[in-house]
């Protein structure tokens, strides 16, 4: 090897660009689906809201989800690690009222954490939401549910699909 090709290496070491020490683009982690037209990656309806799963609306099927006070759509997997994720996205209409007050939150060890992220998705509209984890106390946790519960009153039907960690 040349002594140039040696300098060059070792610089490439020095610099953590050599060996791995950069992230490169075949080490991001996927996106998790965790919905889009029905359950994927093993996760499961643990909802204490009345949903529909796979109602089908245009060319998918969205979880259609109608809830008394304090009900909501849970979505349950075995423990997971959201390192290396940065937000949960997800598309959502409010149906035909919309303005339902949602508070979006993960969950650890079966507990909700405690975060005050709120959405309100507006009538007969497809929106997508991006939710930083930060923003909901579970960047780089040991999750094992994401939930979007209503408040102190009953709310009509929303749709909700395309969700996924990022």
């Amino acid at each position: 090897m040349s002594v140039s090709r040696r300098l060059f290496l070792a610089a490439l070491g020095a610099a953590g660009l050599a060996g791995g020490g950069l992230a490169r683009a075949g080490n991001l982690p996927q996106p998790l689906v965790v919905y889009e037209d029905e359950l994927k990656n093993g996760f499961q309806n643990w909802s204490w809201a009345k949903t529909q799963l796979a109602v089908p609306i245009g060319n998918g099927k969205p979880i259609r989800v109608e809830g008394d006070p304090w009900s909501a759509l849970a979505l349950h997997h075995d423990p997971f690690s959201t390192e290396g994720y940065s937000k949960l996205t997800f598309v959502i209409n409010g149906g035909r009222d919309g303005g339902q007050t949602l508070m979006v939150k993960a969950m650890a060890d079966g507990k909700a954490i405690e975060a005050d992220y709120v959405i309100q998705p507006k009538a007969k509209t497809w929106a997508v939401v991006e939710v930083p984890l930060k923003d909901i106390d579970a960047a780089g946790k040991t999750i094992d549910a994401i939930l979007w519960q209503g408040q102190g009153n009953a709310y009509p039907p929303y749709y909700i699909t395309r969700i996924q960690f990022e």
